[in-house]
């Protein structure tokens, strides 16, 4: 082969290489992105079931203490003439 030719080869083998480097180093960035993200991701759901947990358990005080209010409006609306018949 001509040396000559060869000497046209190196820069673009040179080129094509660093091309090739910078395309593999940003496809590996893309894959720890997209790892940190899924991670991130798995994070999100167990914190929403925990809320969801938290919201419930609310929910469930609430009914309770709806009840308790309740009870006592019942209580508090009796005449008071009964309340001293009883006493």
């Amino acid at each position: 082969m001509d040396p000559g030719v060869i000497g046209v080869f190196i820069p673009i083998i040179a080129l094509g290489g660093g091309v090739i480097l910078i395309a593999l180093k940003m496809h590996y960035r893309h894959l720890e992105d997209g790892r940190l993200n899924s991670s991130a991701q798995l994070d999100v759901g167990q914190d929403v079931e925990q809320l969801t947990d938290v919201v419930e358990n609310l929910r469930t005080e609430v009914e309770r203490l709806n009840e308790r209010v309740e009870f006592t409006e019942r209580l508090l609306e009796r005449p008071k003439t009964a309340d001293a018949s009883n006493q």
